[in-house]
């Protein structure tokens, strides 16, 4: 609900720029929240739409749950953590973690795979929302754990929704979230200890960054490239063009429909960081 403060600066806003008779009664008639927010942004010189927009719609969680057991690339970046104070004998309850950047649902930002890459401190914020599009490859993934999302994946989705929008997060969903409660599937890791799971083919990559307008794109696996890939062509392309990957992505199958979804995308800004844990919503 609009506070009587913020009510009383858009009368008064409003009737100085000569529009009369905007009694409380007659600015409460406006109709609700989404009329409301319209005059709060020609106040604050918010564009109207996009606060609209935030009181709409349903808000989807795409984060896995952070805690010790999670499944991780490397078998020796299992977080741990221990309780540092408690309201029982400090009046206040604190954990300490110990855990990698890359660790639970995560973002990869340039430095992870460029020297002198930008930093999570340094990223730009407004780089961290946007339209979100889902590609489903689940079927072939079920088929093949070493399944790739390649251009044809990416032909088809476009020939069924259209282009993907301008500053579009672009998701592979294979369904593999569904493992993430037990960690050595999740991994599926063979008797050499090579890994197998879906993720972006290079050529794909490729080809969103050649012709196609996007942020970043993200997978429901550990890795942008293939489980079993050992030259991380993908990561490379990608964070090289000072675009971000997410890893670890959960509950895509709830916005796969949905096109496109909101994406905001909230990591921490620490220092010098090569990215980090996230808590990722989409708002459909």
């Amino acid at each position: 609900m609009c506070s009587p403060e913020v009510a009383k600066v858009v009368r008064e806003r409003i009737h100085k720029e000569g529009v009369p008779n905007l009694s409380r009664r007659n600015f409460l008639k406006l109709g609700g929240t989404a009329a409301a927010s319209g005059a709060v942004a020609s106040v604050f010189g918010v564009a109207a739409p996009a606060l609209a927009q935030s009181t709409e719609g349903q808000v989807v969680d795409l984060s896995h749950v952070f805690g010790t057991d999670i499944p991780t690339y490397l078998l020796d970046e299992k977080p741990k953590r221990e309780t540092y104070v408690t309201v029982e004998n400090d009046g206040f309850y604190i954990q300490r973690w110990t855990y990698t950047e890359h660790a639970g649902t995560h973002v990869d930002i340039p430095a992870h795979f460029v020297a002198d890459g930008e930093t999570v401190d340094n990223y730009p914020a407004e780089l961290l929302i946007g339209p979100g599009i889902v590609i489903d490859i689940s079927a072939k993934a079920a088929e093949n754990a070493d399944a790739a999302l390649e251009v044809a994946d990416i032909e088809a989705w476009e020939a069924a929704n259209g282009e993907i929008p301008a500053g579009a997060i672009v998701f592979l969903y294979s369904a593999w979230d569904a493992k993430w409660d037990d960690a050595e599937a999740f991994r599926n890791a063979d008797a050499d200890g090579v890994q197998h799971y879906p993720g972006f083919s290079a050529e794909a990559a490729t080809f969103l960054l050649e012709n196609r307008d996007i942020r970043g794109i993200g997978v429901d696996t550990l890795s942008l490239d293939i489980g079993a890939s050992t030259t991380f062509d993908v990561h490379v392309s990608i964070l090289s063009a000072g675009k971000f990957g997410i890893e670890g992505v959960a509950n895509l199958a709830a916005i796969k429909d949905h096109v496109p979804a909101t994406i905001f995308v909230g990591v921490p800004r620490w220092e010098a960081g090569s990215g980090g844990p996230a808590r990722l919503l989409a708002l459909i």
